[in-house]
């Protein structure tokens, strides 16, 4: 887990236009994780260490809703089609031609199991 310590050397480094193999260098940690959490929180030009530390937290956030519970139109068309005696997978399957102008209803089967 990246720290906010971390992220203000990060901050700090980008600032300086060092590379990420460097910044990985002052703060202990691999190259790959400064460039995850860097491309995360609003890349080279737009990170900025408090915003990025306050939306990890966020995303860590438990409990988290179902990505069916997500979207209310999402959660019509599945229930819905379950009610029509569908599979989950064959829900899954056609969602996109269901609802071909809302990318938020695309789910797994697995996630409509849940």
């Amino acid at each position: 887990m990246v720290t906010l310590p971390d992220r203000e050397e990060i901050s700090r480094g980008l600032a300086e236009g060092l590379l990420y193999k460097e910044i990985g260098v002052l703060i202990g940690r691999d190259p790959s994780i400064i460039s995850r959490d860097v491309a995360r929180h609003g890349g080279r030009g737009g990170y900025r260490a408090v915003a990025a530390d306050l939306r990890a937290a966020t995303s860590r956030a438990r409990p988290k809703l179902l990505a069916v519970e997500r979207s209310p139109r999402l959660r019509q068309v599945v229930t819905d089609r379950l009610r029509s005696g569908w599979s989950p997978a064959s829900i899954a399957g056609r969602l996109p031609d269901l609802v071909p102008d809302d990318q938020a209803c695309r789910v797994s089967h697995e996630a409509i199991y849940q």
